[in-house]
């Protein structure tokens, strides 16, 4: 996926791999909001990459896969931190 420069700054401030957003786009679920997507894991997703990866990538990334991606017209608009449940409308 392309990344914009803000989603690069926030990837390098928040301390997340780049290779989340490839696992976000990869594994994660897809919640639609306003124009944009909102990508996060779900414990299906979860799942899936620990089955794909092994558990020692997954235990050693755990607290980035925390994380989320706001895509906008397919381009990583910004990335952080998931720190409440994803509402969904």
């Amino acid at each position: 996926m392309r990344i914009s420069k803000h989603a690069a700054k926030r990837l390098q401030q928040r301390g997340l791999p780049r290779r989340v957003v490839d696992w976000l786009a990869a594994y994660g679920a897809i919640d639609h909001q306003n124009g944009s997507e909102l990508f996060y894991f779900n414990r299906k997703g979860r799942q899936a990459l620990k089955r794909d990866l092994g558990e020692r990538v997954v235990k050693r990334h755990a607290k980035a896969l925390d994380a989320y991606m706001i895509c906008i017209e397919g381009r990583v608009a910004t990335v952080g931190h998931r720190y409440q449940r994803v509402v969904r409308h």
